[in-house]
């Protein structure tokens, strides 16, 4: 690991790294002495990174490094320069599908864009080159009940239309599941879950429906349990039925 003084850029490699131990070890490393210099740039160079993470490890990222720094404030640009190994690069990028940081890191194939994009003062202009639409080919295959989706993107462009995908793919997949569990919510449970996700507090909502505060933290649990939803985050997905 490096800290670039001059432009506040702090670099960390991983090296070979191909089981859990070391990465845990390197996320430990790092946390140490990002509290001692807070740096506002941080580049991940994992290029030669051949682990998969899985969910539970990729949670513990999340609640050990990434989600504690957004608490007390920290607003950085951080860049990941991805594995050619395109298994690892998704199981990176699935920690940030969900939105869980404030922070939007962004996803790299060089570290010389990598570095660019870190030492542009904001996100920068975007050309026209890159406003122009992929070339999309839908193809049906018949014989297999399948189809295909291909685009043909700039080799630069990759890691960010596979974040994307990445996200519809995710919202697909609760939207599935979570139009049954709503459709499970009573007509009442339904009213008080529009006011919380309205943002309105247990006695403004206890004022509207003429209840009691008890009541209606009674409901949160009960919609938070029925719902299958872990905290206040998961519960606002529930707004896109509403």
């Amino acid at each position: 690991m490096y800290y670039d003084e001059d432009r506040d850029i702090f670099m960390g490699k991983w090296d070979n790294c191909n089981v859990a131990e070391k990465l845990i070890a390197g996320i430990k490393e790092y946390k140490g002495i990002f509290e001692k210099i807070v740096p506002e740039k941080v580049i991940w160079d994992l290029s030669s990174m051949s682990y998969i993470i899985p969910t539970e490890l990729q949670n513990w990222i999340l609640d050990f490094l990434d989600i504690p720094a957004c608490r007390h404030g920290i607003d950085y640009k951080v860049a990941h320069i991805l594995s050619s190994d395109i298994y690892t690069s998704i199981s990176v990028m699935n920690m940030y599908v969900d939105g869980k940081t404030t922070f939007r890191p962004h996803f790299f194939s060089h570290e010389n864009t990598a570095l660019d994009w870190v030492n542009l003062t904001n996100n920068g202009p975007i050309s026209e080159t890159e406003t122009l639409p992929p070339l999309l080919k839908v193809e049906s295959l018949l014989n297999e009940n399948k189809g295909r989706i291909t685009l043909d993107v700039d080799s630069a462009e990759v890691p960010e239309y596979l974040l994307d995908i990445l996200k519809v793919i995710k919202n697909r997949r609760f939207f599935s599941a979570g139009i049954r569990n709503y459709m499970l919510l009573t007509a009442k449970e339904k009213v008080i879950l529009t006011l919380i996700l309205q943002g309105k507090a247990n006695k403004n909502i206890a004022d509207i429906l003429s209840i009691s505060c008890e009541t209606v933290k009674t409901h949160r649990r009960n919609l938070l349990r029925k719902l299958q939803c872990k905290n206040m985050n998961e519960l606002m997905r529930f707004q896109i039925f509403l």
